[in-house]
């Protein structure tokens, strides 16, 4: 089982180098065209005419996009064309989902690999702006900091895949699910965005609002792990194959 698995995961890669490309493609427009997310504050105290100004520079553009293809990538695993490519092969319903899920953690780590070392790209940016003194955390003087961005971005960019594939599962099994999808986006953004005036409140807060990466971790994991389990459930009362 684990070596049907292993071929269908290394067919998917070969068949879907064009995910890859648009992610950095997508990476590349945020980065050129919006340049990071600028903040500037002006301190001028004592009366002095001396002052200095903060700016903050931030690859959120880069984080965004990265989470949107997360969603596209997952829900695109789900369509007709890739459940009939698997009949290339010898194969059943549980390596079928272990191939996707291999698919999952790879495309997951390339992405928040990638979009955290796009901090060094906002860097370099930043040092052709006049005057600029950096301040900043990076893989020499702070390595533990460096590789738990790397992980958490990781983790969030997995978790939007299994949140997209689980949805265009259902979205296969019935299209009703295309309504109750609208009716969950409403009360998502509900819960997320109109408790602003309280930033420990909201669906969100449940993830990034943990301090301690391994609760962080074991929260990810066990979301992950109900999402596969309930896309496993609906893709095998799916058809065998749609024409």
């Amino acid at each position: 089982m684990s070596e049907l698995a292993k071929r269908q995961f290394l067919f998917k890669l070969n068949a879907n180098v064009s995910i890859f490309t648009m992610l950095i493609v997508l990476q590349i427009i945020a980065t050129v065209f919006i340049s990071g997310a600028v903040t500037t504050t002006t301190m001028n105290e004592w009366g002095e005419p001396i002052s200095f100004n903060f700016t903050s520079i931030s690859n959120d553009a880069q984080l965004g996009l990265t989470m949107f293809w997360a969603f596209i990538v997952g829900f695109l695993l789900t369509s007709a064309a890739q459940r009939n490519e698997s009949f290339s092969f010898v194969t059943n319903r549980l390596t079928f989902q272990l191939a996707n899920f291999y698919f999952f953690c790879t495309a997951a780590l390339l992405g928040g690999v990638t979009t955290v070392l796009l901090g060094s790209v906002m860097k370099i940016v930043a040092m052709f702006r006049d005057n600029m003194i950096i301040e900043t955390s990076g893989l020499l003087s702070s390595p533990l900091d460096f590789f738990s961005r790397i992980f958490v971005m990781t983790a969030y960019t997995l978790l939007l895949m299994l949140v997209g594939y689980t949805l265009g599962s259902l979205i296969q099994w019935s299209k009703l699910f295309i309504a109750l999808f609208g009716v969950m986006w409403y009360a998502f953004t509900q819960s997320t965005f109109a408790v602003a005036d309280n930033e420990n409140s909201g669906l969100l807060y449940f993830f990034y609002g943990e301090t301690s990466i391994l609760l962080f971790t074991l929260k990810i994991v066990g979301t992950i792990a109900v999402l596969f389990a309930f896309s496993f459930f609906v893709t095998n009362r799916l058809e065998v194959r749609n024409p």
